[in-house]
């Protein structure tokens, strides 16, 4: 009897207590398959490194030709510009002249004194004529329209939003105080968007337009700046 107790004590003592050896054996365990998962999710990232790297490395490669091509075709449309040539209108409607890109070509419409005077200019080939249709580089008008029924004309486009004004002043020289106007920018047309600008010439209006955005630059700093006439 004394013996079955003697017993009976160990096997509870036993059953009640927690084994160390147990709990370390769990963690490393647990420790063994975390660090599986992380040997397997590298060397499956080096293995599809490996396998893509070629493929990497050439469309790095293709993207950096393909914008130092697009660097070098704008740095070459630009330079082919160069020379500017010069254009010079009729003396009668106020000699206007300015300098244009020699790429561009030019079409002149109307020439009469009683007409007025209307040049179209665009890269290499001038569109057909379609006056506030078609998209032109530069359009130059010399009408025979007083300056205030002009600007009535952009009035509405202005009040609604679609179109801003602004006054300008261009071939301002240390001994002249240049030519005063008034530009527009936005919808300049019902079709089209880009700029406006307006003068005063003798009892006529010279407008100039500059009907996208892919030529505003040429607008500004070339047409704008070289810009002359007899008031």
């Amino acid at each position: 009897m004394k013996l079955i107790q003697k017993w009976w004590g160990k096997a509870s003592d036993q059953r009640g207590a927690v084994n160390p050896m147990l709990i370390v054996t769990i963690l490393l365990s647990a420790l063994l398959i975390v660090a599986a998962g992380g040997f397997v999710w590298a060397y499956m990232q080096m293995t599809d490194y490996k396998n893509n790297a070629q493929q990497m490395v050439d469309a790095a490669v293709a993207d950096a030709k393909k914008v130092q091509q697009d660097a070098d075709e704008k740095h070459f449309k630009e330079e082919d510009k160069k020379p500017n040539r010069s254009y010079v209108g009729p003396s009668e409607l106020g000699s206007v002249r300015f300098n244009y890109p020699k790429t561009w070509a030019g079409f002149t419409q109307q020439s009469d004194d009683s007409r007025g005077l209307a040049v179209y200019f665009y890269p290499y080939i001038v569109p057909v004529i379609k006056d506030g249709v078609s998209v032109y580089a530069l359009r130059v008008k010399v009408v025979t329209q007083s300056y205030d029924d002009v600007l009535k004309n952009f009035e509405s486009r202005v009040k609604d939003g679609k179109a801003t004004a602004s006054t300008i002043v261009v071939g301002k020289t240390d001994t002249f105080s240049g030519y005063d106007g008034v530009r527009i920018d936005g919808q300049v047309t019902d079709t089209i968007t880009g700029a406006a600008v307006i003068f005063k010439v003798r009892d006529k209006t010279l407008e100039l337009f500059c009907d996208s955005s892919d030529y505003m630059n040429d607008f500004n700093n070339t047409i704008l700046k070289t810009l002359q006439f007899q008031p």
